[in-house]
């Protein structure tokens, strides 16, 4: 396929075009390739690469993209965290990594984490707990996104 060959193309603007068409795409046989530019030098690549492994919204992405939420730029983890949000897989490493995520430095990537454990982290009373303390948070979007995430669990007849 023409694209999975773009994303090993020199040009960052290229490879980040040819992951977020595959994301389109949602084949699940590029996720390894996909996996493998979380670590581009091009902060865009590996944002356009969370992107594409949100859409396609595949588990066998996870544990990679857990690894990603430690990635050094804020708006990679940003859509780390939402692609995470996307798979809804709600297992104890996601569960984790998304609590450890809360305690990010950068208020957007807190506010989306809080929106994502929200939907994974349902049944988990780590979660909640996580959730409950982000209500105390300095940043209002984390506070109104954890205030949700907890109204939805709330809410939510699997968790009853």
């Amino acid at each position: 396929m023409i694209l999975v060959k773009q994303l090993k193309d020199k040009n960052p603007g290229v490879r980040c075009y040819a992951a977020e068409e595959l994301g389109h795409v949602g084949d699940v046989s590029v996720v390894p390739y996909l996996i493998k530019l979380l670590e581009d030098d091009h902060q865009e690549v590996r944002s356009s690469v969370a992107r594409a492994l949100g859409e396609i919204n595949h588990q066998s992405a996870l544990t990679a993209l857990i690894k990603a939420l430690s990635d050094p730029v804020g708006s990679v983890r940003v859509w780390v965290a939402y692609a995470i949000e996307q798979i809804g897989i709600s297992d104890e490493d996601v569960i984790w990594g998304l609590i450890a995520a809360l305690q990010d430095s950068e208020w957007f990537v807190r506010s989306r984490v809080a929106t994502g454990l929200g939907k994974v982290g349902a049944r988990s009373q780590e979660a909640q707990l996580a959730l409950k303390n982000a209500l105390e948070d300095s940043n209002q979007a984390v506070r109104k996104n954890a205030e949700m995430a907890l109204q939805k669990i709330n809410h939510d007849p699997k968790t009853e």
